[in-house]
């Protein structure tokens, strides 16, 4: 126990003392909990610890009995012990394996759950701070490393401790002085191991950081392959996957060098502790103070020792790596996000659907405003169109709308109320949003459709579809509303996946409908098909529109023009065109080139 006790203390003496209140978290939350696997893998790893030093025991009296003093009938004997030892020690390890790889899993289950709960909980601005191919590496790589630190070096670390304890227990046994000296060179042989841990830490870390830099590159390239062929961009996009991977080559071949000079610095260890046994169990056979049997078994205790003692070299670099892991995930889960109810925040269901938003001001960039008090009013089952150059601000409002951001002055409220005193979550059960960049799931179109109002049957889907004049282009796919859409809708043209995103936003019949260039990025055919379904999903709802095409939103009862975050003009479109102003600027111009 003294010795588990200080190699426990030397792999975690440079330990941050936060990363331990971490570790310690992680057992209390997601290990002991399945305590009953816990301890029956502890208690195999202790009888196959104590069957390892028994077998090795069992050579004493083939060689002083058997080979020695030629008595026969202790070979059948042994040989049975032998084959029980080996048995019992089979099946040890099998339970044990069986019981901590069962409890690792649940485990990373867990941790995985946890780890995405807090991850889609961040608000926009933690996306945009970090990337797709960070994210993924967080859960492929970093969780990985946590339950190796977590649960695979409480396996190496139990097991292999009981068993150099076991088979120390031996040497003393047969030999006190022979064990004594065993005990002089086992510390300093464990002085190397801290020294090239510690390095560990930093390349590991680099390294976690190349992954994502990787996977960054090989998600845009994927995602904007139609940009990159058309561009002809292949070969600088190969170029920018060749200089990630090979600095990932680099760090990887840096971390080998500092994690294989343990193995020959054991074997140097081990080759001194053989040959001094080997001269000094020799001498003491010659002058008959030591039985031949009891030498065999303290060389082999030695040999058998080897290898736990070696996994336990290894056992701090990999805590280090451990470390990293913990310290990159609980980084995000210790995260909080800036946009939160308030703790008397009121559960909020619009019915008129009215919006007012008073002097309104808001910046991405700390003295860059992009709003600069913005006043507007949207009454009840209006339709109210935004216009303007891009940057102007119109899109940042419709996010202030949904609280992907808050407000930095003034106030946007529904029905009344700011909308920072309701909850986030019946703000937006009270918002239908629909984006000129279409986000569809790798699933069927059903289920795309359905993800407006997940509860809603078949039925009800189906008519959403009609009613946003997507149910006859669906019909006709080779299965239905069962066709998979592909990733990001790849299978689908623009119009189509439009039309699906206007569906979704039908079966949530949510009273306020914020459109955000919906239309934009159409041909005239698909436009004039998705206006359609358009007009009928914004019938009878307070709906705000940022119109790109103005001819869209002649009948609008308001319109509101946008310029470098204020508003220049507002009015109908027949008030605006009498103004001769930025409106109908931008009106004749549009008009000149249709």
């Amino acid at each position: 126990m003294h010795i588990f006790t200080k190699i426990s203390g030397q792999l975690l003496s440079n330990v941050n003392p936060e990363v331990l209140k971490r570790i310690k978290q992680l057992w209390l939350q997601y290990v002991l909990p399945q305590w009953k696997l816990l301890a029956l893998s502890v208690i195999f790893m202790g009888l196959y610890a104590a069957l390892s030093a028994w077998s090795v025991s069992l050579l004493k009296p083939v060689f002083d009995e058997a080979f020695i003093a030629k008595n026969k009938d202790i070979l059948l004997l042994v040989a049975g012990q032998v084959i029980i030892a080996f048995g019992a020690k089979g099946f040890a390890q099998y339970v044990q394996g069986v019981t901590m790889t069962k409890l690792g899993a649940n485990f990373t289950r867990q941790l995985q759950r946890d780890l995405y709960d807090e991850i889609i909980a961040q608000d926009l601005e933690f996306y945009h701070n970090n990337n797709s191919g960070k994210l993924l590496v967080y859960f492929m790589g970093d969780l990985n490393m946590i339950r190796d630190v977590i649960i695979n070096t409480v396996t190496t670390l139990v097991r292999d401790v009981c068993s150099v304890i076991f088979l120390i227990t031996l040497m003393f046994w047969k030999s006190f002085d022979m064990a004594i000296a065993m005990f002089v060179l086992f510390p300093i042989g464990f002085y190397p191991i801290v020294y090239f841990g510690k390095k560990v830490k930093s390349i590991f870390h680099s390294q976690q950081n190349s992954f994502g830099n990787l996977y960054a590159v090989l998600a845009q390239s994927f995602q904007g392959i139609k940009i990159v062929k058309s561009y002809n961009m292949e070969a600088a996009e190969s170029e920018k996957v060749r200089g990630s991977a090979n600095a990932i080559a680099n760090i990887e071949i840096k971390l080998a060098k500092n994690n294989n000079i343990l193995s020959p610095l054991m074997e140097f260890f081990g080759g001194v502790a053989a040959a001094g046994t080997l001269a000094y169990g020799g001498y003491r056979i010659m002058h008959e103070t030591l039985t031949t049997g009891d030498f065999v078994v303290f060389l082999i205790a030695i040999v058998a020792a080897y290898q736990p003692m070696k996994s336990l070299a290894n056992l701090n670099s990999r805590l280090q790596m451990g470390i990293v892991a913990i310290d990159r995930v609980f980084a995000v889960m210790e995260n909080k996000p800036k946009i939160v109810d308030k703790p008397d925040a009121k559960v909020f269901k619009a019915k008129k659907g009215q919006i007012k938003a008073k002097n309104v001001r808001f910046s991405y960039v700390p003295n860059i405003e992009v709003l600069r008090g913005i006043n507007l009013e949207v009454k009840e089952g209006e339709k109210v169109a935004i216009v303007g150059t891009a940057g102007s601000g119109k899109s940042t409002l419709i996010n202030l709308m949904l609280r992907f951001y808050d407000v930095e002055d003034g106030s946007i409220k529904i029905d009344g109320e700011d909308i920072r005193d309701i909850t986030i979550k019946s703000l937006r059960d009270s918002i239908a949003f629909v984006s000129q960049d279409v986000v569809l799931f790798d699933d069927t179109i059903k289920k795309n459709i359905l993800m407006g109002r997940p509860d809603a049957t078949d039925e009800e889907a189906i008519e959403a579809a009609k009613n946003a004049a997507a149910h006859d282009f669906i019909v006709n796919q080779n299965q239905g509303y069962d066709t998979i859409v592909g990733e990001r809708g790849g299978n689908l043209s623009g119009g189509q996946k439009q039309m699906i995103s206007i569906a979704r936003a039908m079966l949530k019949n949510a009273p306020i409908l914020l459109l955000d260039e919906a239309t934009s990025s159409l041909d005239s055919k698909s436009e004039r098909m998705v206006q359609e379904g358009l007009e009928r999903l914004m019938h009878g709802r307070t709906s705000i529109v940022i119109a790109h095409r103005l001819s869209t939103i002649i009948n609008a009862d308001k319109i509101y023009v946008f310029e470098n975050g204020n508003i220049a003009e507002s009015g109908t479109h027949k008030e605006l065109l009498a103004l001769n102003g930025y409106y109908a600027n931008l009106y004749r111009l549009q008009f000149m080139d249709e």
